[in-house]
């Protein structure tokens, strides 16, 4: 015997899991939040010519003015040091880095951003406040400020 199928009940029921603000899983929100910021600042980053997010870090970190070394730069950024390594690969081909050794040991490479590397950061960095502002352009000044804080918090946090 072949069971009733009840129309009135939608095929597919809330989950609290993930359908409700205050009983959504809370990591589940954060990777959420991330995705939404994270792709449109890859498209923003695309738009300039670079090939996403990770590229407009590690031209900033390897170009603020600090000498760090490749593994250094991934720590920072919390990035692999093979998938570092592929970035930095790529963006030396393109001309926005260049790696110099460690005169104290030359198997250690240092990685810093060109002028050239530099000009497509300030671009890049410009169409990642505007996609950031558009994504966020219902949060008040306030809430950007409570958010801020306390996902520093978070993400400054020892396990």
């Amino acid at each position: 015997m072949i069971p009733a199928v009840d129309l009135e009940t939608p095929a597919i029921k809330p989950c609290a899991a993930v359908d409700d603000p205050f009983t959504s899983d809370f990591t589940w929100l954060l990777h959420r939040a991330e995705r939404v910021l994270t792709q449109n600042f890859d498209e923003a980053c695309r738009n300039v010519g670079l090939k996403d997010m990770r590229d407009t870090l590690v031209l900033a970190v390897a170009g603020d003015g600090e000498t760090r070394t490749q593994i250094e730069i991934a720590q920072t950024l919390g990035l692999d040091k093979t998938t570092l390594g592929a970035i930095i690969d790529r963006l030396e081909s393109q001309g926005y880095i260049v790696r110099s050794t460690d005169p104290s040991n030359r198997r250690i490479r240092i990685p810093t951003t060109t002028e050239h590397g530099q000009a497509i950061l300030a671009r890049a960095l410009v169409a990642r406040d505007e996609v950031v502002a558009g994504t966020l352009s219902s949060f008040t000044g306030d809430d950007l400020h409570v958010l801020r804080t306390l996902l520093w918090r978070l993400a400054t946090a020892s396990s």
